[in-house]
């Protein structure tokens, strides 16, 4: 296949089942009842929580209209989110995302009482009342509400911290994706979106790539000042945050956020960094199979074997689709309203944000996709990607809202599982072994960039962090030279990232608007590579239990859930079997080289 890709044929969402536009009445009604709906909830409940006389019923009726209020201020955020990203160049769409989060956050102040009140039920109360069948449905949720509260400030410092977020860090973040998305990068004359420019460095056109990396290192330098800017206030604005929560480390809210002890984290992190070696092996057959003397940073996502084959939109949904069919006929019947429906943004276009991400929003609402769609096979395994997070949205409906979505650890589940089932199929189409090891290689490049590279940006955030905490505003310089050799030390000699990679910290989203994030692919990676195995092991008996974990949603911690289908996150030898799973992979493309080779 390689078709040009018709910009026709890629879709766009249609957003009615949440509101028929920004003039549609219900927005603004909505809107103005948020703020006045959590007033009624606290003049309600506030002060029964803590009561000595506290019953299961009462705290059941308080949870669901909670419940409730969280609903209706996630769909208007949703809205407004989704409309701003598809276009951050209108100043009504950036209004209206303004507009939601101040009045959520005026709401909150009148909600902040009840987890906090939750923290603060006696342990005799909530001992006695937690085994009422009618709070099952809430356990974790009220055990994890518990975990937090010692992290929590006073009702009034927590009124002020929410409040002012919208004009501090939240302002900042939002600063961020207009400044990013509305950049424009001109190249043989034609001006790009960095979505599209990102994609150059997987043309097999070496000067095509020498090109793409220095028109995003000029464009990067030029919004430098205030990227930078922006990062050193979000890496203060956390610093201040942890201090009063009593975070030991910055990193520390993350994993209590994510209900993973430090120690696996540590663990993950540490067995990663020792099979980096694989890495280096990898990029030295890359060097061979290029014939390029030094490979660089404008190397690491050229094409083996000179095979840029395009999919259509059209195409990669008829992957897609066969694919999940084959593992799952129920897989199948979830994904396909996402295309029926028009529930995926993938066209690419000026001032729409780059990337890729699903949005669930609530149990009785189907999910999002968004991405930009330029006919790679990345772009078909992104795609695929993000319909899997869709899916496990889907699976999860069956939870209420508060156990709804998962840990950012499990997130990347279905997603990544999701990539697995359409790498098969992709290699069940292809009959030369240039092709076989093209694929091949693409996969251990998309590996690679979602557990080694990962774990690379959580070391630099680590040290960015911890520079920052120790000495102050930080220069553009001063990151960049964490970010070299958190980067580099991936490729050990195998590849140089020139002086001009040094500025790409810039672009990275996450780092800016969930710090830490980043760990939970590879945790999610690392995962599924376990799981795959066992799959292929099984077979179709697997897939219950496997549909199960998904189903679950957020209603356990990573550890239970894990736990229930056999693995043990805490031990390093879990880690270690997805790093041997990658070597596997890198050793094989070694073989199906040599064969061509000779």
């Amino acid at each position: 296949m390689s078709n040009p890709l018709n910009p026709n044929d890629v879709p766009s969402w249609d957003l009615t089942d949440l509101y028929q536009g920004l003039s549609d009445e219900k927005l603004e009604a909505d809107l103005s009842s948020i703020v006045t709906d959590a007033m009624a909830f606290e003049e309600e409940y506030k002060g029964q929580i803590t009561q000595p006389d506290l019953t299961a019923g009462l705290l059941v009726e308080a949870i669901q209209a909670y419940e409730r209020l969280l609903i209706n201020q996630y769909r208007l955020q949703a809205f407004a989110q989704l409309t701003f990203t598809t276009d951050t160049t209108q100043p009504k769409h950036g209004a209206l995302l303004q507009r939601t989060r101040e009045v959520s956050s005026q709401a909150l102040t009148h909600l902040i009482f009840f987890d906090l009140e939750l923290g603060q039920i006696s342990n005799a109360t909530f001992d006695q009342i937690i085994g009422d069948s009618r709070l099952a449905a809430y356990l974790y949720y009220l055990k994890y509400q518990r975990n937090l509260a010692k992290h929590r400030l006073s009702e009034e410092e927590e009124k002020i911290i929410e409040e002012t977020a919208n004009s501090g860090g939240r302002a900042f973040v939002r600063l961020f994706t207009e400044v990013t998305s509305r950049i424009v990068y001109p190249v043989d004359g034609e001006d790009l979106t960095q979505s599209q420019l990102l994609a150059r460095f997987q043309d097999s056109d070496r000067e095509k790539r020498q090109t793409a990396a220095k028109v995003l290192s000029e464009k990067l330098q030029e919004n430098a000042h205030v990227l930078t800017y922006i990062f050193n206030s979000l890496l203060h604005e956390k610093q201040v945050i942890d201090r009063l929560r009593d975070y030991n480390h910055p990193e520390s809210s993350r994993h209590l956020s994510n209900d993973v002890d430090q120690s696996v984290v540590d663990t993950m992190v540490d067995v990663a960094v020792n099979n980096l070696d694989i890495v280096s092996n990898y990029y030295q057959l890359k060097q061979r199979l290029l014939g390029i003397e030094e490979l660089t940073h404008y190397d690491r996502y050229a094409p083996i074997l000179d095979t840029q084959t395009q999919f259509t939109f059209t195409e990669a949904q008829e992957i897609i689709m066969q694919a999940f069919t084959d593992f799952s006929p129920e897989l199948a019947e979830l994904t396909e309203p996402f295309f029926s429906r028009r529930w995926i943004d993938a066209k690419a276009k000026v001032g729409k944000q780059g990337g890729a991400y699903c949005m669930g929003i609530e149990p009785e609402l189907h999910p999002y996709v968004f991405m930009n769609y330029n006919g790679s096979m990345r772009d078909v395994m992104t795609l695929a990607h993000e319909l899997g997070h869709g899916v496990h949205d889907m699976f999860a409906s069956q939870q209420t809202l508060l156990n709804y979505h998962p840990a950012l650890p499990l997130c990347e589940t279905a997603s990544t599982f999701g990539e697995m089932l359409v790498f098969d199929k992709l290699q069940q189409t292809l009959t030369s072994a240039k092709d076989h090891l093209a694929l091949l290689c693409r996969k251990t490049e998309d590996t690679f960039a979602t557990v080694f590279r990962q774990i690379s940006m959580f070391r630099f955030e680590q040290e960015a962090h911890q520079l920052r905490r120790k000495e102050g505003e930080q220069t553009l310089d001063a990151y960049g030279g964490l970010w070299q050799k958190t980067q580099q030390e991936m490729f050990g000699g195998a590849l140089t990232l020139g002086d001009e990679h040094q500025c790409w910290w810039l672009y990275i989203p996450h780092v800016y608007r969930t710090p830490f994030y980043v760990y939970a692919y590879a945790f999610g990676e690392l995962l599924v590579l376990s799981l795959y195995a066992q799959y292929r092991k099984e077979g179709a008996t697997f897939i219950p239990r496997y549909f199960d974990l998904l189903r679950a949603g957020g209603s356990d911690s990573p550890k239970n859930l894990v736990s229930a289908i056999g693995f043990d996150i805490s031990d390093p030898d879990f880690w270690q079997s997805g790093c041997d799973l990658i070597r596997r992979r890198v050793d094989l493309a070694i073989e199906l080289a040599g064969g061509i080779d000779s």
